[in-house]
C-alpha cells in the first residue's frame, strides 16, 4: 500500500488538524534539529486554510527559529549560531541623535518643556514617588548627558547644578526640582527616614563635659530627654552617653552637644591659701556655681571650667577653712544651785552630751558633709529641766558662774573684749550674735548622721577635754531666737552688702584678729508709673541681686505674721512675682557707698545650759571717704547703681572684684550679701513667772540675709554695747544676752518700738 494511497483514504477532521498543528510547532520549539517532509508541510496548510487556520496563527506565537537549509525534499537546520550585537557599538537610537547632531539640528528648551507635566500628586503620598521617577526617565531617555547640561545652562542654574563632573541623571533631577519646582524625591525619603528610623548613637565625653551636661541634679539631661524626645544612658568604660532616638531628633541632637562643648571655657586659677580644696567642698562649688572644679595637684590650683562664681567660691572656700577654727572657743559654767532637802546629792552635777543637731535653716556650705551635733545638759529624770534658771544663778550679767577655756582656765569676759587700747580714730564697736555651735562629724557616705562623735553622758569637764585633744571643727550657725520668732516687719531697710577680709598670716591671727573690709549701699524705693524693678534681671534662683533689692514692705501688714516667715517669703520671690502682686511698680534709689576699714575679733562662747550659744565680735573701725576708697569698689558701685536706676533692661548686673588691694594689703571677697535689717526694741521679761515689771527694753537688730555667690539664706540676731554709757551699758549688755538665749518659747507680750538710735 503506497502512502497516496492512505491519505485519499482517510479524512481528518478539522479538531485533529489542529491538535496536529499545535503538535508540529511544539515540536519545532523543542527539538531545533527535527526535520519535517514539505509535502507534509504543504498538506497541513493546505487543509487548515480558513477561520480555524487565521486564528491559530493569532493565538501561536512566533518563536526565534534557526536559518534552515533544504536537503533532498527536508527541512533542515543550520547549526551555525547568530551573530551577536557588540555592546560597543552604538545602537540606531544613537545614530539617529548622532545623525540629528551632525545635521545642526538641537532640541531647545521648547522641546524639554513639553516632558514637563502641569501638576504632580501630593509629596506626602505615594504616587508623588511614582510619577517622579516616570519623569526621571523620560528625561534621560529623551535626552542625551550634553543636552540636559545645556539645557540646565540655558535656566541659568547655580554653577553647582551645571559643572559637567555631573552625572545624566543628576542633570535631570536639577532641572526637575530647581527649574520645574519639583520636591526632591531624595529629602522626601531622607526626612521620612527621620520620623520612622529608630538608631542608637553614643558621645563620647569627659568628666568636665559629663557634669554641665548633666545639670544640677542631672536636670538639664532630663530637660535634653524631653526637648529631643529621646532616651539617654550613660556609659562609664569609656565614659559616654548612649541616646537612643529617631534619626532626624539625632542630628538635632548631635550639633547640640557640639556647641555645648564648643562653648566650655577651661581656667587654672591659683588660690591665695597655696593649699588644695577639701574634695567635698569642691563637689560643692561645683553644684553652687554650675561648673566643674577639680583640684590640680596639691599646690592649691582649681580648675573650673565656668567662670567668676566658681572663681569667687573657691578662693572663699580656701580661704575660710584654712587654719581650722576661725575664732577661740570659751565655755560659760553657771554657778551651782543651792541643793533642795528632797533632792538627792547623788544626782549631782549635771551630765552632758553631744545630740543631734537640726538646723531650721541650711547649714554653712564650708562646712563638712555628715552629722551635726551640738553639747547639751541631759536633763533629770526626777523633773529638773535641762536649762538654766536665772533667777538662781544670776547668769552672765550676775557674775557668778565663769568662762573657761577648753582647758578650763578661767577668763574675764569683759577684759577679753574691751581691755585692748582703742587705735586713735577707730570706732569699736561691740556685739553679740546668736545661734548654736555646732560640731562637724564625717560621714564616710557623705549622708547625714545621728552617731555622735562622743558617745555617752559625761561631765562637761571631761566633754571640753574631749573638744581640745580631738581637734573637732566647730562652726558657729546663727538663727532667730524664740524671742523673736513673733515680731511682725516693720520699717526694714534693703542692703547689699560686700565683706573682705586678709588671708591670716598665722593661727594667732586668724583666731583674734582679721584686717576687713566692709562695704553698704542701702536701697529704697519709690511708686511710680514706669519703672525697670519687675523687669530688672533675674534667674531661677535667689542668686540675683534684684530677687531681693526692688521689693517694697506692705504697710498694712498682718502683726500676727511672723519676721521670719515675711522675709522668707520676700527672698524666695523673685521681682516678676512681686510685679504680679503689685499693679504699681518702684524706681530702686541707692545711696551712696559706705566703706569702713578695720580689724575684727570675734569669740565664741559655749552654753550647753542653755539653748542658744553666742558669737561676740569687736570690730575696730574707721570710715573710708569716697576718695580714698578702693578704685575696685568705686568702680563696682557705680556699676551697680547703673545697673539699678538704668532704664536698660539688658544691662548685666555687675559681680563684686574677688580680690582687691588698699594700702598695703591684699584683701578677698568673703561674702556678697543682700539684707533686710530690722531694728526693734522688745520688751524681755526677767524671771520665770513673765513679770511685765520686771523687763529691760533693748536694742535688738535682726537681719535676714541671702548670700549672692552660694545661694543660702540665713538670719542674724545681735544686740550691740552701747560704749557712751560705761559700767551700766555692759551690765544690760550682758542681761540682753542672757534674756534672749534662756527662752525656749515664744515671748508673750512683746512690744515693737522702731527708733533709731
Amino acid at each position: 500500500m503506497s502512502s497516496p494511497l492512505l491519505r485519499t483514504s482517510r479524512s481528518l477532521c478539522s479538531s485533529c488538524l489542529r491538535w496536529r498543528r499545535h503538535r508540529l510547532y511544539s515540536s519545532q520549539a523543542a527539538f531545533a534539529t527535527s526535520a519535517v517532509p514539505t509535502i507534509n508541510l504543504r498538506q497541513t496548510e493546505s487543509l487548515s486554510a480558513g477561520p480555524s487556520n487565521a486564528l491559530v496563527k493569532t493565538k501561536t506565537p512566533k518563536r526565534a527559529q534557526a536559518p534552515r537549509e533544504m536537503k533532498a525534499g527536508h527541512l533542515v537546520e543550520n547549526d551555525t549560531p547568530p551573530q551577536s550585537r557588540n555592546p560597543l557599538e552604538p545602537t540606531r537610537v544613537d545614530l539617529y541623535l548622532a545623525s540629528i547632531h551632525a545635521a545642526g539640528l538641537e532640541p531647545t528648551l521648547d522641546d524639554i518643556e513639553r516632558c514637563r507635566p502641569k501638576r504632580h500628586s501630593s509629596p506626602e503620598s505615594s504616587k508623588y514617588a511614582e510619577e517622579y521617577n516616570n519623569l526621571l526617565d523620560t528625561l534621560c531617555r529623551s535626552f542625551s548627558k550634553d543636552q540636559l547640561r545645556n539645557f540646565t545652562e540655558l535656566y541659568n542654574l547655580d554653577s553647582i547644578w551645571t559643572r559637567s563632573s555631573r552625572r545624566k541623571v543628576e542633570y535631570a533631577e536639577s532641572i526637575i526640582e530647581k527649574q520645574w519646582n519639583w520636591p526632591s524625591l531624595k529629602e522626601i525619603e531622607r526626612r521620612q527616614r527621620d520620623k520612622t528610623e529608630v538608631v542608637i548613637k553614643t558621645f563620647s565625653v569627659n568628666p568636665s563635659q559629663l557634669f554641665l551636661i548633666l545639670g544640677k541634679d542631672g536636670a538639664d539631661l532630663l530637660q535634653l530627654s524631653m526637648q529631643y524626645n529621646v532616651h539617654i544612658s550613660l556609659a562609664s568604660n569609656p565614659l559616654a552617653l548612649r541616646v537612643e532616638g529617631l534619626r532626624g531628633t539625632m542630628k538635632q541632637l548631635t550639633e547640640h552637644l557640639s556647641e555645648l562643648k564648643k562653648g566650655i571655657i577651661d581656667e587654672i586659677v591659683e588660690l591665695p591659701s597655696k593649699q588644695p580644696i577639701r574634695q567635698d567642698l569642691v563637689q560643692r562649688i561645683s553644684r553652687l556655681a554650675g561648673a566643674y572644679v577639680e583640684n590640680l595637684g596639691h599646690k592649691g590650683k582649681a580648675d573650673t571650667d565656668k567662670m567668676d562664681t566658681a572663681k569667687r567660691l573657691a578662693i572663699r572656700a580656701s580661704t575660710e577653712t584654712q587654719g581650722g577654727p576661725s575664732s577661740p572657743l570659751l565655755c560659760y559654767v553657771p554657778t551651782k544651785a543651792k541643793l533642795e532637802h528632797f533632792v538627792a546629792p547623788s544626782f549631782m552635777p549635771h551630765t552632758y552630751s553631744i545630740y543631734p543637731f537640726l538646723s531650721p535653716r541650711s547649714l554653712p556650705w564650708t562646712m563638712m558633709k555628715g552629722g551635726s551635733f551640738r553639747v547639751r545638759r541631759v536633763a533629770d529624770w526626777l523633773g529638773s529641766t535641762a536649762t538654766e534658771d536665772m533667777t538662781t544663778t544670776g547668769g552672765l550679767a550676775g557674775g557668778q558662774g565663769k568662762v573657761v577655756t577648753k582647758t578650763e582656765e578661767s577668763e574675764d569676759l569683759e577684759a577679753l573684749l574691751l581691755s585692748a587700747p582703742k587705735t586713735p580714730g577707730h570706732e569699736r564697736l561691740v556685739s553679740a550674735s546668736f545661734g548654736h555651735i555646732v560640731l562637724g562629724s564625717v560621714s564616710p557616705t557623705g549622708h547625714s548622721a545621728l552617731s555622735p562623735p562622743l558617745k555617752g553622758n559625761w561631765t562637761l569637764s571631761k566633754i571640753l577635754k574631749w573638744l581640745h585633744t580631738s581637734n573637732t571643727p566647730l562652726t558657729f550657725v546663727s538663727s532667730l531666737p524664740a524671742t523673736l520668732l513673733n515680731s511682725p516687719p516693720a520699717n526694714q531697710k534693703v542692703i547689699h552688702r560686700v565683706l573682705y577680709r586678709t588671708l591670716p598670716e598665722s593661727q594667732l591671727e586668724n583666731s583674734l584678729h582679721q584686717q576687713l573690709i566692709k562695704l553698704e549701699l542701702e536701697f529704697s524705693t519709690s511708686d511710680t508709673a514706669e519703672t525697670k524693678a519687675p523687669g530688672l534681671e533675674h534667674s531661677d534662683s535667689d542668686r540675683e541681686l534684684t530677687g531681693d533689692l526692688a521689693l517694697e514692705l506692705d504697710p498694712d501688714h498682718d502683726p500676727s505674721y511672723s519676721l521670719e516667715s515675711f522675709q522668707d517669703s520676700v527672698i524666695s520671690e523673685g521681682p516678676l512675682k512681686y510685679a504680679e502682686r503689685n499693679p504699681q511698680e518702684a524706681v530702686v534709689n541707692v545711696s551712696e557707698a559706705t566703706c569702713l576699714e578695720g580689724v575684727e575679733s570675734t569669740l565664741d562662747i559655749m552654753m550647753p545650759d542653755r539653748p542658744m550659744d553666742i558669737q561676740f565680735t569687736v570690730f575696730e573701725h574707721a570710715n573710708v571717704c569716697a576718695g580714698d576708697q578702693p578704685p575696685l569698689l568705686v568702680d563696682y558701685t557705680k556699676q551697680l547703681r547703673h545697673f539699678l536706676t538704668s532704664q536698660d533692661r539688658e544691662a548685666m548686673q555687675p559681680q563684686p572684684p574677688a580680690a582687691l588691694n588698699f594700702r598695703g594689703r591684699t584683701y578677698f571677697l568673703q561674702t556678697s550679701l543682700s539684707v533686710r535689717k530690722v531694728i526693734e526694741t522688745p520688751q524681755l521679761l526677767m524671771g520665770a513667772g513673765g513679770n511685765m515689771e520686771q523687763s529691760i527694753s533693748t536694742r535688738v537688730i535682726t537681719e535676714s540675709v541671702l548670700d549672692l555667690e552660694s545661694n543660702q539664706k540665713f538670719t542674724i540676731c545681735q544686740v550691740t554695747l552701747d560704749n557712751s554709757a560705761g559700767r551700766e551699758a555692759w551690765t544690760q549688755f550682758l542681761a540682753s544676752c542672757d534674756l534672749i538665749t534662756t527662752v525656749s518659747i515664744p515671748a508673750q507680750g512683746l512690744k515693737t518700738d522702731l527708733p533709731v538710735p
